[in-house]
């Protein structure tokens, strides 16, 4: 992909950021704990990575997200805290996504703080909204760095230089909407000019838009990257419709390892999907939308011209009849409950024979 291909390698590669990585490059040297805040996708970690190669230093990542209470901190971050680098002059850990943490892993940030206090190295923690309370006293330890939202401009410059590198020609009017429209997000943009690259053309409201049915074949019945992405492009649904499309006609079109591939590639993409619903981390989109599409089609080796007809996910459906039957329980155990002089739950949960209520 064009972000890991164009990710900086250098801090004189990141744009638009000469305040913050000022300071990020003083606080590094004095090897303080740094708390690096902004909008998604304008280059915190990023510079981070970059600086880390300008000064040959070792570089820890660690998404908070996946690490969730103070054992697994401890085992992690609190070690590699306590060792020196052995191939390198010296060694940042980087704590990124620090959002990812609820309000139950206290634990975990009390932990990170006590790894602050006792570490040689510079941390430092990336996250989008810092001012959340669960954050307080990290905020304490740390010397606060804001990182600016790039204005459009700024996006345009990262467009084009990948634009020449990639020795492509994209239409500057179609440029500068990406730009724009990015808000600032110059991971998005970027997302947004590859698949335009990859549909070597514009989306435009002439063009047909594609049914489900016809997007399904394609995935299914086709290997072609350019035709899947930009059938999906094309259709009215959201990625939450085609999901559950996929998920309900999966079993119709492959057998074996590929049905167990296309699924692994299904769940994979569900995880991102409930990132961006819990976190609103809507980079995301981009890899939820490959997994999906991309994955699913390309779990076949082999095109398969079978007839199928698909089916409408009927999971839906499922969910509202046991939402009906679940809410026509609870209504008999608000009344029965009262006359019976027990609790509405230890009711539902006695009665065996409410399960057969419809």
């Amino acid at each position: 992909m064009l972000l890991n291909k164009y990710k900086p390698k250098s801090l004189k590669e990141i744009i638009g950021q000469d305040n913050a990585i000022s300071k990020l490059k003083k606080a590094i040297n004095e090897k303080k704990a740094i708390f690096i805040y902004g909008v998604p996708g304008i280059g915190k970690s990023s510079s981070v990575h970059a600086l880390s190669k300008d000064l040959d230093y070792e570089i820890l990542e660690i998404n908070a997200s996946n690490y969730r209470n103070k054992d697994q901190i401890n085992e992690i971050v609190g070690s590699s805290a306590r060792q020196n680098s052995l191939f390198s002059k010296g060694k940042i850990i980087l704590i990124d996504e620090i959002d990812g943490l609820n309000r139950d892993d206290r634990g975990a940030i009390q932990e990170i703080i006590s790894v602050i206090k006792d570490s040689g190295h510079p941390i430092v923690i990336v996250g989008n909204d810092i001012w959340d309370s669960k954050f307080r006293e990290l905020r304490k330890e740390c010397e606060l760095i804001q990182f600016d939202k790039l204005n459009p401009l700024d996006v345009l410059k990262v467009l084009r230089n990948i634009l020449s590198k990639e020795k492509k020609e994209i239409d500057e009017i179609h440029l500068r909407k990406i730009a724009v429209s990015s808000k600032g997000d110059a991971r998005s943009a970027i997302n947004d000019l590859e698949l335009l690259m990859l549909s070597n053309d514009e989306i435009s409201e002439r063009d047909k838009k594609e049914t489900m049915l016809n997007a399904l074949k394609i995935i299914f019945k086709t290997k072609n990257q350019n035709e899947i992405l930009k059938t999906i492009s094309l259709l009215d649904e959201d990625l939450d419709e085609v999901f559950l499309w996929l998920e309900e006609n999966i079993p119709y079109e492959y057998r074996n390892e590929v049905l167990r591939d296309a699924y692994d590639y299904l769940s994979k993409a569900d995880v991102f999907r409930g990132r961006i619903r819990r976190w609103q981390y809507w980079r995301y989109l981009v890899y939820e939308n490959a997994l999906m599409n991309l994955g699913v089609a390309f779990s076949k080796e082999r095109i398969d011209n079978k007839f199928v007809s698909y089916k409408r996910s009927s999971r839906i459906l499922k969910i509202w009849i046991n939402n009906r039957k679940e809410s026509r329980k609870k209504e008999m155990s608000e009344k029965l409950s009262k006359e019976l002089h027990m609790s509405k739950n230890k009711f539902m949960k006695e009665f065996s024979y409410m399960n057969f209520l419809h």
